[in-house]
C-alpha cells in the first residue's frame, strides 16, 4: 500500500509542477489533476508492464519539459521550445563548468541524472504496487477521485499544456517562413555614410547591460555621470536612448545579428537562416562605402564559420587577440585588454568600422580585473592572476542579492573602462555603445522589459544632432524605446549625406 501511495504522490507532484517560476508556491499542489485518476484507472485495469512503462515515460517527459520551462524562464524570460532551444545545452554546460569548475559541474549533472533515475525507479515500483493491490486498488482509486466532486478542486493542465506546446512549435515553423520572406526586403540601399567620412566607427556591445542596472542599481547614476564628465572634459558629446533587444538573459549573438541585419533575430533558427542568406550586414554596408571592417570577439573560442556573413576584413577571436594573461572564470580576458588590443591590431590609418564584444560583465561576474594604467596592458600578461578582486563564484552565487550586487559591480567596471578608452583613444571616431540584452530574470525579476541602453559618442555635437528621437543628450536614456532592429536603418539614413 505504501508503494501505491508513493506512486500516486509522485504523479500528483509531476502533473501539477508549474511551467513558470511564479507558480512555485505550495498552493499550486493543493488541487487535483483530472489526469491522475485516469492514470490510476489505467494501471489498475491493465496491470501489465507496458502500461507502467508508458506512465513512467510520460511522467519523465512532463517533468523534463516543465523543468526546462522553469530554467528557460529564469534565464531568458520565455518558455522552452524543443525545436529552437536544444543548442543551448552546450552553452549551459560551458557556463556551468566555467562557473563552478568542470568537476563540480559533472557532479551536479550526475546528481541530477541519478535523481531522475531514482524518481523513475520509485514511480515504477510504486505503480507495480498499485497494480498488485487487488480489491483495495478500487478503494485507492475512489480516494483519489473523490476530491474531483468538490467544485473547483480539479484541474486539467496536461492536455492544454500539450496543445500549447504543439501550437508553439507550429508557430515557430510559420515564423521561419515569414522571416525568410523578409530577408530580401532591405529598406537600406547603398549608403555612402558621407557624414562620417574619415572617421572610424566603433560598435561596442556590453554584455548584460540592461535597463534594470541603469534604473535599479545605486551604482549606475554616479558612474554614468562620472563617465559623461570625463568625456566632456576630453571634448566628447553623447546621445542616448533605450533599445528593445530581441532576447533576455543570454544568446548575445542574436542581438548582434538583429542590429547588424535590421531584422528581428530572436531565435537560433532565424539566426541560421540569416547567416545563410544574402542579406547585407551593417559591416558590409560600411565596407561597401570604403571602410575596412574588423571584429574583436574575445568570447569566440571555437571555429566561427558564421563570421563570413558579417563581412569582416579581419576577425580576431580569443586566440587572435593574443591575450597572454589568465582568464577570469568564464571571461577569457578583461575588457581593458580587448579594447587595447582592438586599438593596436584593428585600428589603422582608417577609416575602420570595428565591432567588439565586451564580456567582463558576463556571468559569473566575479572575480573582476583591476583597472590598470593603459600603458601597462601590453600583451595582457600583467593579468597574471594577482590583479583581480571579488569572492569566488560559489560565494557570490550563494544568494540572489549577492549576485545582483556583483553584476552591478561588473557593469560599473566596464563603463569606467569604456569611458577611459574613448576619452584617451577615441581619436575622432563615432562610438556606439549598447547593451546586448538584459541579464537573467534572477537579477531583473520576472516582469522586466527587454530594454538596453544605447549611447552614441562623438567629438562633434552637430553630428549627433542628426539622431532622431528618442535619442536625447547625455548618457542617461529617456523617453520611448526604439527596437534594436531599427538602429541599422537609423544609422544608414542619418549619416548618409555630408554637411
Amino acid at each position: 500500500m505504501i508503494r501505491a501511495v508513493l506512486a500516486v504522490a509522485l504523479l500528483h507532484g509531476v502533473l501539477l509542477l508549474p511551467s513558470h517560476p511564479a507558480g512555485l508556491r505550495a498552493a499550486t499542489w493543493a488541487g487535483l489533476p483530472v489526469e491522475l485518476p485516469i492514470v490510476v484507472l489505467l494501471v489498475v485495469a491493465w496491470r501489465g508492464w507496458p502500461v507502467r512503462a508508458a506512465v513512467v515515460a510520460l511522467g519523465a517527459a512532463i517533468l523534463m519539459l516543465r523543468l526546462a520551462d522553469l530554467g528557460s524562464f529564469q534565464a531568458f524570460g520565455r518558455p522552452f521550445n524543443p525545436v529552437l532551444d536544444l543548442h543551448l545545452l552546450g552553452s549551459g554546460w560551458a557556463l556551468l563548468s566555467d562557473t563552478v569548475g568542470r568537476g563540480q559541474a559533472m557532479v551536479a549533472i550526475g546528481a541530477a541524472l541519478l535523481a531522475a533515475v531514482g524518481l523513475g525507479a520509485l514511480l515504477w515500483t510504486g505503480l507495480a504496487g498499485l497494480a498488485q493491490l487487488g480489491g483495495r486498488r478500487w478503494g485507492l482509486l475512489a480516494a483519489v477521485a473523490a476530491p474531483m466532486l468538490v467544485p473547483g478542486a480539479a484541474t486539467a493542465d496536461l492536455v492544454p499544456d500539450l496543445r500549447e506546446r504543439l501550437a508553439r512549435m507550429a508557430r515557430a515553423t510559420a515564423d521561419l517562413r515569414a522571416f525568410e520572406a523578409e530577408l530580401p526586403a532591405d529598406p537600406v540601399g547603398v549608403p555612402r555614410f558621407a557624414a562620417l567620412e574619415g572617421r572610424d566607427v566603433l560598435l561596442l556591445f556590453v554584455e548584460s547591460y540592461g535597463r534594470s542596472f541603469v534604473e535599479g542599481s545605486p551604482l549606475a547614476g554616479p558612474r554614468l555621470a562620472a563617465v559623461e564628465d570625463r568625456l566632456a572634459a576630453a571634448g566628447w558629446h553623447a546621445r542616448s536612448a533605450w533599445a528593445e533587444a530581441p532576447v533576455r538573459g543570454g544568446q548575445s549573438w542574436l542581438s548582434h545579428a538583429t542590429l547588424l541585419s535590421g531584422l528581428w533575430v530572436d531565435t537560433q533558427a532565424r539566426y541560421e537562416r540569416l547567416v545563410a542568406s544574402e542579406r547585407r550586414s551593417l559591416n558590409r554596408l560600411f565596407r561597401g562605402a570604403g571602410w575596412r571592417t574588423g571584429a574583436a570577439m574575445p568570447a569566440i573560442t571555437l571555429d566561427w564559420p558564421e563570421a563570413a556573413w558579417f563581412g569582416y576584413d579581419v576577425t580576431l577571436d580569443a586566440e587572435g587577440l593574443g591575450y597572454r594573461g589568465e582568464p577570469f572564470e568564464w571571461v577569457t580576458m578583461p575588457d581593458q585588454y580587448t579594447l587595447s588590443a582592438m586599438d593596436r591590431l584593428l585600428r589603422g590609418p582608417g577609416p575602420d568600422m570595428i565591432e567588439a564584444a565586451l564580456i567582463t560583465s558576463h556571468a559569473p561576474w566575479t572575480p573582476l580585473p583591476r583597472i590598470l594604467p593603459w600603458e601597462r596592458i601590453g600583451d595582457g600578461s600583467v593579468f597574471d592572476g594577482t590583479r583581480r578582486d571579488g569572492d569566488t563564484p560559489r560565494e557570490v552565487w550563494a544568494g540572489p542579492e549577492r549576485v545582483r550586487e556583483q553584476h552591478a559591480l561588473s557593469l560599473d567596471h566596464v563603463l569606467e573602462v569604456v569611458g577611459q578608452y574613448v576619452a584617451r583613444f577615441g581619436d575622432g571616431a563615432l562610438v556606439v555603445v549598447l547593451g546586448d540584452h538584459q541579464p537573467a530574470a534572477l537579477l531583473t525579476g520576472p516582469d522586466a522589459s527587454a530594454d538596453v541602453p544605447v549611447h552614441v559618442l562623438a567629438d562633434d555635437p552637430v553630428l549627433l544632432d542628426r539622431l532622431p528621437p528618442p535619442f536625447g543628450p547625455g548618457l542617461a536614456p529617456g523617453g520611448r524605446t526604439i527596437r534594436m532592429d531599427r538602429l541599422r536603418t537609423v544609422l544608414a539614413e542619418v549619416f548618409e549625406a555630408a554637411g
